[in-house]
């Protein structure tokens, strides 16, 4: 029987689309594709069933309030930032914490390793591995290294038996924090969902785009983490040069409200499609001249600009957090200052009007992806050795 691995998260998309979690699903998704056994254990949400099996993953969703639609603690916008909008939600944290370590207990019980992601849950796996003498890799990324006092992760982090991160803001969190011994292994995307070349006909047909349109395409959490409306702003500055030009954003989150009042505000609803999560991201890029990247906090490694990449679409991203250590001006992407309307409507319009450069950034793109090991194959390979590592350092064998 092959390794058999429980991965505990606070977050897993509840649908196709949902962005949610998704990079904790690719990843168990590439693991589970090579003859690993993945179960994942994450909070409940309203309807969603209690069991369930993507792919070849299976899903424990543990119920955490009475009745399921008062659950208000995950998803959304991420549970600190759920805290901090709604305090109430505090009163849930107890019941949370003790209906997903039963539900843990239940998914692991016979697993040979347990994988956490987000540095809060490891308290919940080092108790798996008193109990069971399984060992537990976490994974950190970002806002539970970002956001959360270190006295709360700081001991969790030195009692696993390993840490991943799997971009450059958490390498450097993780070094601000003390913690100096760390394995960075990239997230694997969901490469078949993202091929070039691929059909996109009817997303077109879908948004009304003609042959000759410019197509601009954001996705991401509509938050302000990802600042879209910087984006919505910059929109007549482009048209005003450039009518034929069509901006895409998918995705779902906080700030939807407030882009559609914009768009209308602007009076630029012919151009701009705010199309919601969707499952066909790919088809959506397909249809792409140019992806932006927007954050003004982080954008290495967003795995949004890694599918755009992998799509060969040609990249503007904010100059943000260690973005700048990563990607190179004009070499693999188009870099701006963050918050910049201006910017980003001079960049979009340079870009557009100068395919040799698209060109040449798409194809420099494509070499700082394989610099960088991006492809799922040694992805997934690097994340069995390291498990393979923790299990001989504890003297623990396959099961």
């Amino acid at each position: 029987m092959g390794m058999r691995v429980c991965m505990l998260t606070t977050s897993f998309p509840r649908c196709p689309g949902d962005f949610a979690g998704v990079f904790v699903y690719n990843l168990a998704r590439t693991l589970s594709e090579r003859g690993v056994g993945v179960e994942v254990v994450v909070p409940h949400d309203d309807h969603l069933p209690r069991r369930e099996t993507w792919g070849r993953v299976r899903v424990h969703r543990f119920v955490y309030g009475w009745p399921p639609r008062r659950q208000r603690l995950a998803y959304g916008d991420g549970i600190p930032n759920n805290l901090r909008r709604r305090p109430w939600t505090a009163l849930q944290i107890p019941a949370f914490l003790a209906m997903f370590l039963r539900a843990a207990r239940t998914a692991c019980s016979d697993c040979d390793l347990v994988h956490v992601h987000w540095a809060p849950l490891a308290w919940l796996g080092l108790a798996l591995r008193r109990r069971y003498g399984v060992p537990v890799v976490l994974s950190v990324h970002g806002t539970d290294v970002r956001s959360l006092p270190p006295f709360l992760i700081r001991p969790a982090l030195a009692r696993v038996d390993a840490v991943v991160a799997s971009t450059l803001e958490t390498e450097a969190l993780l070094r601000q924090l003390g913690i100096t011994e760390y394995h960075a292994i990239p997230l694997p995307i969901d490469e078949a969902a993202f091929q070039p070349g691929m059909e996109a006909g009817l997303v077109a047909e879908e948004l009304g785009l003609r042959p000759g349109d410019d197509v601009v395409t954001f996705v991401g959490r509509l938050n302000e983490f990802k600042d879209p409306l910087t984006l919505v702003r910059a929109v007549p500055l482009v048209l005003a040069e450039r009518p034929q030009a069509r901006f895409v954003i998918v995705g779902d989150g906080p700030l939807a409200g407030e882009l559609r009042t914009a768009v209308r505000q602007q009076g630029i609803e012919r151009a701009v499609h705010l199309v919601g999560a969707r499952g066909d991201v790919g088809r959506f890029l397909a249809l792409s001249r140019l992806f932006v990247a927007l954050s003004p906090v982080e954008n290495a490694w967003s795995m949004t600009i890694v599918e755009a990449m992998h799509m060969r679409v040609p990249c503007i991203i904010t100059r943000a957090g260690q973005t700048e250590q990563l990607f190179t001006h004009r070499e693999d992407a188009y870099l701006i200052p963050p918050g910049d309307k201006t910017a980003l409507a001079a960049a979009i319009l340079r870009l557009l009007s100068h395919k040799e450069e698209r060109d040449r950034l798409a194809r420099g793109a494509q070499t700082l992806l394989q610099r960088h090991g991006r492809e799922n194959e040694r992805i997934a390979q690097r994340t069995l050795s390291l498990y393979r590592t923790v299990l001989d350092r504890r003297g623990t064998h396959v099961r």
